[in-house]
């Protein structure tokens, strides 16, 4: 037997290389189940997850609704504009790389790069975010060159409203512009998304329900860039509906030509006219002068130009039509006629004195003429527009009685047209004066309605304020017999279709609570007003218009008490007397004399309106 010498064999697998074993078996084992897990189990969630980390839904604007007036005329396109979109997520990752192109991509847009910084990080980061205001031809070329080189950076084409005739149609339709945020706060649940537009003002703000549409959207597949790989689904965008308004454009021109005209033979600088249909409501023209481009406000606005508007003395964003609040003096007398017969203070028949003046308890109280005119009627009374005739019915009457035939006559109330800022005016009493004191001492002279306040009520005056548009209507009631229509400037509604949506529902608000006969004493008097031996006929023959109507001047004082100040001018007007078809009021800002400021403006819309009624009525083909 041969021995050999040295250390005894170690055994193969020591009991330290079985546990290691055991435990690297162990994690293999536990990995392969997982992967299973991972791929049967889990494996359509995960890849769900996946894929959902690389689709974005992004929203396809739809396109806002045209505006036409009532015969198809397009008051407004959506032109198409191109604007610098950035995709924050496929910026450069590199701090430095990304800073560089932000700082290069503020310039080229003309933004500042901190705020635009901002903008970007409040952002969704795979939305696309608009930079900048609309780019010229020259701009986009050479963004479109710089391109590959700014990751993330795109040129995106998007409609933009343009208004055809800004100038006079502007406080009508209004314009569009970016939410703000409050205004994003409250919309965003109705599906509003950031810089997305909205109507702020006029009809574009007032039938932003219907203009707006309804936005699509895609399910759009991106790289690691932020660039679209392809489109997984979609759902197209619904356009807004066509809008037909109740105004007629030849019109509309024709009476911003006649206000304006008007203004600069009288060296005036603001007015509005609003032309009314007495049987529909419907609003046939509305004019506010001085007017401004809109379009300045969809295209981009600058600061100065901003701050130009704000600063002008003759406030041109001010629609005076609807939110302008003025006495309107003489042209209130038939409703303190109204009241007077329909109280029976007096008849038609009733002869009062018309002298120069009234003492009332030591106040003087002066008509417009220095003279006595003598016994009158309440027809003749309105036709020379006799101040002492009607200080007399209304103190008979009272303001009590007088403040509610105003309000049957729509004033002091908001009309509900379709744009905001309608004001409502304002019909006052002894009640309101005493709401409106402010001081404790309710019997003192600064609360106490006087019998002065009253007497001056009665023609126009005293704390009373109306609107031009108020006065279309007010003049409408009185010429269709005692009905207060609810004015509108939409004639019909039409979907992308061409089918109706909204048609004229002419809606009577308010019915004056007057006889047929009481109604027809006072419209007698507006007839007398335009037609010999009184002066107003004088512009009637000159423009050749046959005066068959009736119609009521107004020169109200403002700005404090006493006999020397300023005055507004105002002309109410319907026609023909037997059948009105139109109601009209002009008013001139800071007009001296009502029947040579405003009534020939008035007149001058008639002829146009008359040599053109068969046009203006007709029922375009849809």
């Amino acid at each position: 037997m041969i021995e050999l010498g040295g250390a005894a064999p170690r055994a193969r697998w020591s009991a330290r290389l079985v546990a290691a074993a055991s435990i690297a078996v162990l994690v293999i084992g536990g990995l392969a189940v997982k992967l299973a897990q991972l791929q049967v189990t889990d494996g359509a969630q995960l890849a769900g997850m996946a894929r959902a980390n690389t689709v974005h839904r992004v929203v396809v604007e739809a396109d806002r609704g045209v505006i036409y007036d009532r015969h198809g005329t397009a008051l407004v396109a959506n032109s198409p504009v191109w604007n610098l979109e950035i995709i924050p997520v496929a910026l450069p990752n590199d701090a430095r790389t990304r800073a560089d192109e932000l700082a290069e991509l503020a310039r080229i847009a003309g933004v500042q790069e901190p705020a635009l910084v901002a903008e970007l990080l409040a952002a969704d980061p795979y939305g696309s975010v608009r930079v900048g205001p609309d780019l010229t031809q020259a701009q986009e070329l050479a963004i479109n060159e710089r391109l590959p080189d700014l990751p993330g950076a795109s040129i995106v084409q998007h409609a933009v409203r343009t208004y055809v005739d800004p100038m006079t149609f502007g406080h009508v339709l209004g314009y569009v512009g970016p939410l703000n945020e409050a205004e994003l706060k409250r919309l965003r649940p109705s599906g509003y998304q950031p810089g997305e537009v909205i109507g702020k003002v006029g009809v574009e703000a007032g039938l932003e329900s219907l203009l707006r549409g309804k936005n699509g959207w895609a399910d759009v597949e991106v790289d690691a860039r932020g660039q679209i790989l392809r489109t997984l689904d979609s759902q197209a965008p619904e356009p807004g509906d066509s809008v037909y308004l109740s105004l007629d454009a030849t019109l509309q021109r024709a009476a911003a030509q006649s206000l304006a005209a008007g203004l600069v033979r009288d060296r005036k600088t603001a007015g509005a006219s609003v032309v009314v249909d007495p049987r529909t409501g419907e609003v046939l023209s509305l004019v506010s002068l001085p007017g401004y481009d809109t379009n300045l406000f969809t295209h981009g606005i600058s600061q100065a130009e901003y701050k130009k508007l704000l600063d002008d003395p003759n406030r041109p964003l001010l629609n005076r039509a609807i939110s302008g609040q003025y006495a309107p003096g003489s042209t209130f007398k038939m409703v303190t006629a109204t009241a007077g017969l329909q109280e029976g203070k007096i008849t038609a028949d009733t002869l009062l004195g018309c002298p120069s003046y009234l003492n009332v308890n030591g106040w003087i109280y002066h008509n417009w003429a220095s003279y006595n005119l003598g016994q009158m009627n309440v027809a003749k009374a309105l036709a020379v527009s006799c101040d002492t005739f009607f200080y007399q019915v209304a103190a008979m009457v009272g303001d009590v009685t007088l403040a509610r035939y105003a309000r049957a006559f729509g004033f002091g109330q908001s009309k509900d047209i379709e744009m905001p800022g309608v004001m409502p005016g304002l019909v006052p009493d002894r009640i309101w004066k005493q709401l409106q004191c402010g001081v404790p001492d309710l019997n003192s002279d600064a609360c106490r309605w006087s019998t002065g306040d009253t007497i001056t009520f009665g023609i126009g005056q005293s704390y009373l304020l109306t609107t031009p548009l108020n006065q279309a209507v007010y003049v409408a009631a009185l010429a269709n017999g005692g009905h207060v229509m609810r004015p509108t400037l939409v004639h019909d509604v039409r979907d992308a279709f061409g089918h109706a949506v909204q048609t004229l529902q002419p809606e009577v608000t308010s019915t004056v609570p007057a006889s047929a006969a009481n109604l027809m004493a006072v419209r007698e008097g507006m007839r007398q007003e335009i037609n010999p031996p009184y002066n107003m006929n004088y512009w009637f023959r000159a423009s050749g218009v046959p005066a068959d109507g009736g119609g009521k001047t107004g020169t109200a004082q403002w700005g404090g008490s006493g006999l020397d100040l300023p005055t507004h001018a105002w002309f109410v007007f319907f026609a023909p007397y037997a059948q009105p078809e139109i109601a009209l009021s002009i008013f001139v800002e800071r007009g001296e004399l009502s029947e040579v400021q405003a009534a020939p403006i008035g007149v001058d819309i008639m002829k146009f309106y008359r040599a053109n009624s068969g046009a203006i009525r007709a029922q375009a083909a849809r």
